[in-house]
């Protein structure tokens, strides 16, 4: 699709595209609109507004081993030869 336009796919001055990440329960709006009065070799302004702070990350679930495997993997061996 690199070489597309977003015309190609429906997305026209007007449209509003959203962006969802599941894993940050993050989501982006955005507003395209099509603009004559831009400087000089600019393609494209992305304006807006930040948002008042990034979202909290999730702890991990208590008892809940994060590193591969799992809580009944087999631990590393503690004999020493």
């Amino acid at each position: 699709n690199n070489n597309k336009f977003l015309s190609d796919f429906g997305i026209r001055n007007g449209s509003r595209l959203q962006a969802d990440d599941f894993l940050q329960d993050y989501t982006l709006l955005v507003n395209v609109i099509h603009s004559e009065e831009l400087e000089k070799d600019v393609e494209f302004e992305v304006v807006g507004d930040a948002p008042d702070k990034a979202p909290a990350p999730s702890a991990p679930e208590e008892g809940k081993n994060i590193a591969n495997g799992n809580k009944d993997s087999a631990q590393p061996s503690t004999s020493s030869k």
